[in-house]
């Protein structure tokens, strides 16, 4: 329980296909459930500490609190990714194992955060080759941690794992979330996995951190339409995100956490335009000649964004629209 009180965050998204879009809208609507355990996550309720779920062909979706890693079991072995946590990891093993008794030969890391990628060490230690794009392994030698495994593949901007007749493509676009962060897409599936930077159902949901103090703003609105220009040229139509994620509950209209992995690839696109708005209604309030000051204060009370933001927050968003005035003030 310790990693679930020290990291939370609310986030998702991978991207699945099947054969026929009838076929695909059911198997991605509902997943199956093979596993689950560790007692209640909210202390009361059918929620578990952890689950495992059958996505669609070899996928399968490994949520431990309110994070979420996939892999990918095909006829040669097993490619995983994040394994979260020590805890989490030991977990994610011994349920692997029992699913197949194919090897596990690579854990793909999407970026360097601890809360996201530490643990590998039990898979390491059954051969398991790490992958991470070349970034990653700069950060983890200027800031080590003894519970990240370091990558023994890197690369700069794209590699694939292929492996039993399944390919894992990374793509990386640049900083965003964090300096080496990649998304994932998945063949023959089609799916798409992406941690931290848009998550399903919908990419207008409000950040969980509006701070957003890790994010490279700068950089996002591109990142996410180069990530959106993956998803058209390969006809990506679901993601699979890195996290449960907040939203509203449609019974009574009061945020809530949403329970589901999965949703449409527009999400990504709709990210993008998040940002981009976010960033042009402050740019409009300067030339206007605003006082820097004031800009967050008077974006709130022009309920800027308010009935397309979901989740929509005063308080937050009068912090990230703090931060977007930082980056158009300095460029950061």
């Amino acid at each position: 329980m310790h990693y679930l009180n020290q990291f939370v965050r609310l986030i998702i998204v991978v991207v699945l296909s099947c054969q026929s879009l009838s076929a695909l809208a059911d198997v991605l609507s509902k997943p199956e459930l093979v596993a689950k355990g560790g007692g209640s996550l909210f202390g009361s309720g059918s929620m578990q500490l952890w689950e495992i779920e059958k996505i669609a062909g070899g996928i399968y979706g490994f949520r431990y609190t309110f994070y979420r890693s996939i892999f990918v079991i095909t006829q040669d072995g097993v490619i995983a990714t994040d394994p979260l946590n020590p805890e989490a990891a030991r977990i994610l093993r011994e349920e692997i194992h029992k699913l197949t008794d194919q090897p596990l030969k690579y854990v793909a890391y999407s970026h360097s955060h601890w809360d996201h990628i530490s643990g590998g060490q039990v898979f390491k230690d059954e051969g398991a080759t790490f992958v991470a794009q070349e970034r990653c392994t700069e950060n983890f030698l200027e800031n080590p941690n003894p519970d990240v495994v370091m990558p023994d593949v890197t690369y700069r901007d794209q590699y694939t794992i292929e492996l039993g007749g399944t390919s894992m493509t990374m793509y990386y676009f640049g900083p965003t979330h964090d300096n080496c962060l990649v998304v994932m897409h998945i063949q023959p599936e089609n799916v798409m996995f992406i941690v931290d930077l848009a998550n399903p159902p919908d990419g207008w949901i409000m950040f969980y951190n509006p701070a957003v103090s890790e994010d490279r703003v700068w950089n996002m609105p591109a990142a996410l339409d180069a990530i959106a220009g993956v998803i058209e040229r390969e006809g990506i139509e679901t993601i699979i995100g890195g996290h449960m994620t907040n939203g509203i509950n449609p019974k009574n209209g009061r945020p809530t956490i949403i329970r589901g992995t999965i949703g449409p690839s527009t999400t990504v696109a709709e990210r993008r335009d998040f940002w981009q708005a976010l960033i042009d209604g402050t740019r409009a309030e300067m030339v206007a000649n605003t006082p820097v000051e004031d800009i967050p204060d008077k974006l709130v009370a022009d309920r800027y964004l308010a009935d397309r933001i979901v989740a929509y927050d005063e308080d937050k968003m009068r912090i990230l629209i703090q931060r977007i005035v930082s980056y158009v003030l300095t460029g950061e």
